[in-house]
């Protein structure tokens, strides 16, 4: 039986959720972005300050423009958490190992009503992009 601290946990703890107002402010200021359909991905790498623990922060928005009724803004905010939830692992290990903070912002750009098929494209598209931007490259001879 493995041990309590090496079993991957599928969770979405409060510490991973982006919260605070000078974050989310630092995120759309210095942040740089991609579209990774049906997401727009705003990306805020930064050093692991004294004392923080390395790991990753998301926030999750879907634009009211685009869908009126809560209900649906909120499943598509339910279907992206999903996704990246099932999918953060290898992205923290990389944060920890380097001792970086990732802030992630997935705003949702589709102006229907995307599958879980589809965000779980999108994310994976997204994270295979900032695992490479943030993988150091080996030189060529």
């Amino acid at each position: 039986m493995d041990s309590p601290s090496l079993v991957l946990r599928n969770t979405l703890s409060k510490e991973e959720r982006l919260h605070l107002k000078r974050d989310v402010d630092a995120l759309f200021a210095s942040g740089s972005a991609f579209i990774a359909y049906p997401l727009r991905v705003v990306v805020h790498i930064r050093p692991a300050l004294e004392g923080e623990r390395p790991g990753a922060a998301i926030l999750v928005v879907v634009a009211k423009k685009y869908f009126k009724r809560a209900n649906k803004r909120n499943r598509i905010k339910r279907l992206i958490r999903e996704s990246y939830r099932l999918r953060k692992h290898r992205l923290l290990d990389l944060a920890k190992a380097q001792g970086l903070h990732i802030h992630l912002g997935l705003l949702s750009v589709a102006k229907e009503l995307p599958t879980q098929a589809d965000v779980n494209r999108g994310m994976d598209k997204a994270l295979s992009r900032i695992w490479e931007e943030l993988t150091p490259k080996a030189e060529e001879p």
